[in-house]
């Protein structure tokens, strides 16, 4: 008798923990699944997602998310089938969860850590770290670094009083270490600021039904001296779209190791259950007509720096090194 009364207990609260979730909370989740589905369907840039069958994954998932006893088990599964893309770009943040500032390592430069941290909204997402550092080096090379590319009025504005500090230097450094990306658009109001020639392109954004190209447009007053670009396995997104492009139409030398490789572009869109959906839109083709997701951007100079990151920086050296033998060589 009491073993049958032991097998009763526990079964009730087995039973009360796969009904843990309320059923509205269990609607809100199977319309986030079925939103996160047709958007894929509807707006990826490959219509037949590279092969996948797509109502399959539907079929075999949702089932999932019907039974999930938590917000974090439905959610779980909602990445899931998002990995079977196998590409960068398709997440699901969780409401009113912040991003941490710096991703994999939590690498920031030496020279920027004392720089106050900005927490900024972009669009649905959580609030996003921004941190700017500006500053002429003692080998009087200008030194920018950037950690996301959001907040245009802030950063482009804080880039522009950058380039002019610059116009007495030797070069330019830009450090795109472990910045993840943000805008696109704000490449282009970056590289402009470095190209002379007309009818230059980053790169071409490939959708569905169209092409956008990321065009250059010269400025009054460009900034003609070595450029220097810095970047890690932690560079993504514009990140890559901008050093990879200024790297293919042979205005900037590029300094560290591998990009990311998770360059698509790609929209936000809130979920019914309040988390937030990133997905991508678009394939993007460098200037060079490569392919950056999975390949990264290739330093024309690798250097290494490993943790615990003591100083001197030797990325910002070389590139230091590199410009002022461009200087000697312009003599």
């Amino acid at each position: 008798m009491k073993k049958t009364a032991w097998l009763l207990l526990i079964s009730l609260t087995l039973a009360g923990c796969r009904s843990s979730m309320p059923d509205t909370r269990r609607e809100l989740n199977l319309a986030s699944f079925d939103q996160i589905w047709k958007t894929v369907q509807d707006k990826h840039y490959d219509p037949t997602l590279g092969g996948l069958d797509w109502n399959a994954v539907r079929d075999e998932l949702r089932p999932k998310v019907a039974s999930a006893r938590t917000d974090d088990e439905a959610r779980a599964v909602m990445r899931q089938m998002l990995a079977r893309l196998k590409l960068s770009h398709f997440e699901i943040y969780e409401a009113d969860k912040k991003i941490e500032p710096t991703p994999g390592t939590g690498f920031v430069p030496a020279l920027a850590s004392t720089e106050v941290i900005e927490r900024v909204q972009f669009g649905n997402l959580p609030e996003l770290p921004l941190r700017c550092h500006s500053e002429m080096l003692k080998s009087n090379v200008q030194y920018f670094y950037v950690s996301f590319f959001i907040n245009p009025p802030k950063v482009l504005g804080l880039f522009r009083k950058a380039i002019e500090q610059a116009r007495d230097a030797d070069g330019f450094i830009l450090d795109l270490r472990h910045n993840p990306g943000g805008i696109g658009g704000m490449a282009m109001g970056i590289g402009n600021a470095f190209i002379t020639k007309p009818n230059q392109k980053l790169g071409e954004m490939i959708q569905r039904e169209m092409t956008f190209g990321f065009a250059l447009n010269p400025q009054a007053t460009p900034y003609t001296k070595p450029l220097a670009i810095l970047i890690d396995e932690g560079s993504a997104s514009t990140s890559e779209i901008l050093a990879g492009g200024l790297q293919d139409v042979g205005r900037a030398r590029i300094f560290g190791t591998r990009s990311a490789g998770m360059a698509l572009p790609s929209l936000i869109d809130q979920l019914p259950n309040g988390d937030t959906f990133q997905y991508a839109v678009a394939n993007y083709i460098s200037a060079g007509g490569q392919t950056l997701e999975g390949h990264g951007v290739i330093p024309d100079e690798a250097v290494e720096y490993k943790p615990p990151y003591s100083a001197p920086d030797p990325v910002i050296a070389a590139a230091v090194k590199w410009i002022k033998t461009q200087k000697e060589q312009s003599k």
